[in-house]
């Protein structure tokens, strides 16, 4: 039952603001300076709504780079956030500033899509190219969007109007390990309705060869000295993998000025899960499998009404997991370890209206709400009288967010935000969040910004009602958070520009939960409220791009953190050595960096990413099983486009880890070597009119 004091006092919030508006006006912080000795104008340009705002912005050449790319392969490589990956078609997840990856939150199409039962979304089931816009918003930015983001929120679009008349694009894979990749584009687009399908089929035996470094084979002589040592070649396989994705997009502008939008996105998927590096069983009568059937849908409503810039939305996200292990217990019988079979619902609605007050001041309000519920029970697990394992729960979540933004003079931009969460029968304190920035240099684009917030993140349903092992009594993870740090976007006449934007971040997480050894044996585990993080470091990142002569045109974008994660709490026993380390699986320093060059139609991409050391263990041994050493991947794209009087056509070759490095990035799941996937693209010009073509 939720308590409605606090419903009450979240919608106080935003009417009391509300009634502030008089006006409506549209307001930016902009300068316009002629730099007479380069004779071009510079224009400094920012929008009231992102004042202090600490936001990364993928370009669409990062999501469309080709059909085979997950949304985890695109942050590893434009953003220097954690992207901890089991290999391809295998569990992908993304933290930021050394936090988890349950703190996280990432939304689609307003539509959150964390796990209701995890807290964590797996990057590798959303292809890039089925996404039209995509950034992060780091640290406490995330509450512009969503609470709960303790380490930030990735936002996802996809939809909007489709190009008029008929339209289709049609691109196929082929690559090393049996892979093969198909993406499908129907639009048709008219005066006021629109509509975009998209279907993407991913299938792969993914078998490869491997040295296992985590293996020592001996050779021995005829009288048992040792005469060598070597590590085995050995076969990765049960990592086959299929997955289909669907999404339907429509549009209809209404003659009265109303917008309304369709989305739904369905997935199926199905995956072998392989064995570790140091795995020494045999592969007779082995499974280990999962399967994933997936519904999304989200409907949206807005329209200007006498400057109230207002808009409604509901969705719905459904998700079917079942994950089955099973090895020869002997004499040909198959004993099943576990049958898993989960159901998780999510039905969501939100409102929000803003509105822009005589040039300098902006209003903003919205209410959401997620009702979330699970069913988990495992097949091969049964306690007294024959019952199933498992349980059955579900919860209510309501967020109020009220924001007011001011421009006290031309260059400088404040934003005050307020906002309330309530989880079933309890709620946080109102969570307050103060970002602003300066104009420094209008030339430059140069800003100085910052900003101060609390944030909470509460328990998931696996937290809670796991059994064995949910913690009922578990306490929400609270945190505060510092930014600041500067942006600049500067333009040299037509042919080149640079944007960069860092600074430092710190922030202290109390109740960190984490899942320990319980019961009297130590034999399951349950959540706990153990730790208190202190996350902090340096982000930077720069950008930029120049056309030194003709059709050449030069790109690059750097990405940098430096993230310590220290434990801050108190030792829980005698033995324990966790207090003052890092914490496990959050490397110290990350890195990314791409260059790219076209010419004509023909286009390079160079590709770099590198992790420092992760610990596996609490206490940061520095032993072969203790981390993971650090490593340094390298990839390129070619490609090569054609614009015919009947299609337009692309050609592309994707080399990845193209120095063939042996590395991991989890302890004890190989990944693979060097290897490639072709790619050819056509987009028939079905209306005549020249069609866009995409680099896939």
């Amino acid at each position: 039952m939720i308590r409605t004091g606090a419903i009450v006092r979240c919608s106080a919030l935003t009417l009391l603001l509300a009634l502030l508006c008089r006006e409506n006006a549209f307001c930016l912080v902009r300068g316009e300076v002629a730099d007479t000795l380069k004779e071009s104008t510079v224009t400094g340009l920012r929008a009231l709504r992102q004042a202090g705002v600490n936001r990364t912005d993928f370009s669409e050449k990062a999501l469309k780079e080709n059909i085979s790319l997950s949304f985890a392969d695109v942050l590893a490589y434009n953003s220097s956030i954690f992207v901890k990956q089991h290999g391809r078609a295998s569990v992908s997840t993304v933290s930021f500033r050394g936090t988890s990856a349950s703190h996280t939150q990432v939304l689609w199409n307003g539509l959150r899509i964390n796990s209701p039962m995890l807290g964590m979304t797996d990057f590798s089931l959303i292809p890039s190219f089925l996404m039209d816009s995509a950034y992060l918003l780091h640290g406490s930015s995330s509450l512009q969007q969503t609470g709960g983001g303790l380490g930030g929120a990735v936002v996802l679009g996809s939809g909007g109007r489709a190009p008029e008349g008929f339209g289709m694009q049609y691109v196929q894979g082929a690559g090393s390990f049996g892979t093969f990749d198909e993406y499908l584009r129907l639009s048709w687009g008219g005066k006021r309705l629109s509509s975009t399908t998209k279907a993407y089929l991913g299938t792969s035996e993914n078998r490869f060869r491997y040295v296992n470094r985590d293996k020592n084979e001996i050779v021995y002589d005829g009288d048992m000295n040792i005469v060598e040592s070597y590590h085995p070649v050995e076969v990765f396989d049960n990592g086959a993998f299929r997955d289909f994705h669907l999404m339907q997009e429509t549009e209809w502008e209404a003659p009265e000025g109303s917008l309304v939008r369709f989305s739904t996105w369905y997935i199926d998927s199905f995956r072998e899960l392989p064995r570790l590096s140091v795995d020494y069983s045999g592969t007779d009568d082995y499974i280990n499998e999962q399967r994933e059937n997936t519904l999304r849908a989200v409907g949206s409503w807005s329209k200007d009404l006498g400057g109230w810039k207002t808009e409604a939305s509901a969705g719905y996200a459904g998700t079917y997991l079942g994950y089955d292990y099973a090895r020869n217990g002997g004499g040909g019988i198959r004993t099943w370890l576990t049958r898993s079979r989960s159901h998780s619902n999510t039905f969501f609605a939100k409102a929000g209206t803003e509105r822009y007050l005589g040039g300098r001041w902006m209003v903003s309000g919205n209410v959401s709400m997620h009702w979330q519920s699970a069913k988990s029970r495992d097949l091969a697990m049964f306690t007294g009288a024959g019952r199933q394992n498992g349980y059955e729960a579900g919860r209510a979540e309501v967020s109020a967010f009220a924001s007011l933004k001011w421009k006290p003079s031309r260059r400088a931009g404040i934003s005050l935000s307020l906002r309330e969460d309530v989880f079933g029968k309890d709620f946080s304190p109102v969570i307050p969040a103060l970002n602003a920035d300066f104009l420094l240099s209008e030339q430059w684009g140069l800003f100085l910004k910052g900003s101060v917030s609390r944030n909470y993140r509460f328990p998931t349903l696996n937290d809670l009602y796991f059994m064995p092992g949910g913690n009922p009594d578990l306490r929400p993870e609270s945190g505060v958070s510092y930014d600041i740090g500067y942006s600049l976007d500067r333009r040299f006449g037509s042919r080149g520009a640079v944007r960069a934007e860092g600074g430092w971040f710190d922030s202290y997480i109390d109740d960190w939960i984490m899942w320990v050894p319980s019961g009297a044996k130590k034999d399951f585990y349950t959540p706990m409220n153990v730790m208190r993080v202190h996350a902090y470091g340096l982000e930077q990142k720069v950008s930029g791009e120049w056309s030194p002569a003709g059709d050449w045109k030069l790109t690059f974008n750097g990405n940098f953190t430096w993230s310590p994660s220290i434990n801050k709490g108190e030792p829980r026993s005698p033995l324990d050595d966790s207090v003052g380390k890092q914490l496990v699986y959050i490397p110290e320093f990350s890195s990314s960096f791409t260059a790219g060059v076209s010419w004509r139609g023909w286009s390079a991409m160079w590709k770099w990413c590198h992790y420092s050391r992760r610990y596996t263990m609490s206490s940061n041994e520095d032993s072969i099983t203790g981390s993971v050493p650090a490593y340094i991947m390298n990839d390129l794209t070619l490609g090569k486009t054609l614009d015919t009087r009947w299609a337009g056509l692309s050609l592309s070759l994707a080399v990845r880890n193209i120095f063939n490095e042996s590395y991991q990035s989890v302890l004890s799941r190989p990944m693979p070597g060097i290897n490639c996937e072709f790619f050819i693209g056509i987009t028939p010009k079905l209306s005549g009119k020249k069609s866009p073509v995409v680099s896939e």
